[in-house]
């Protein structure tokens, strides 16, 4: 009966540390209906901090990872072209994602979206990354192309 007490303890022990636990292959890619509301709230954020120059917001929603590299000021800095070229990519809320590659998660539990948005004026190209952080998608990463 010892045997069987002991087993049972180590299990639940295991259990309970791989509930707690998120490895890499813990994590699912989202639907592509999470996917689409992931891209376009992340592209509408950094968007408006762009048109803002305020990017508190931006990364107030970033994982803990991404905080720690960079500050909010730094974000500023890094996307200052952006604002001084007034690039607006707010009607891709309206558009359509003109292609993508297909949602992945590597090894380190990073889901990689990356695509296009096209409308009649521009093309918006993305990559983005996001990890898991309490049980939501966190933003790691973020690459923004536009093209007139």
């Amino acid at each position: 009966m010892r045997k069987w007490s002991a087993w049972l303890l180590r299990s639940i022990a295991l259990s309970l540390l791989l509930s707690f636990a998120s490895p890499a292959w813990a994590a699912k890619i989202p639907s592509d209906n999470e996917q689409e509301i992931l891209i376009r709230t992340t592209l509408m954020t950094f968007n408006d901090a762009n048109m803002t120059g305020n990017y508190s917001v931006l990364f107030a929603k970033a994982s803990p990872q991404f905080q720690s590299q960079l500050s909010a000021e730094q974000l500023a800095t890094a996307f200052k072209t952006y604002r001084e070229k007034e690039v607006n990519i707010e009607s891709i809320v309206a558009d359509e994602i003109a292609s993508s590659d297909d949602a992945t998660i590597d090894k380190e539990g990073v889901l990689h979206l990356v695509g296009a948005f096209k409308d009649d004026e521009k093309k918006v190209k993305f990559n983005l990354k996001f990890v898991q952080h309490k049980g939501a998608w966190k933003l790691l990463g973020i690459n923004v192309r536009y093209r007139e």
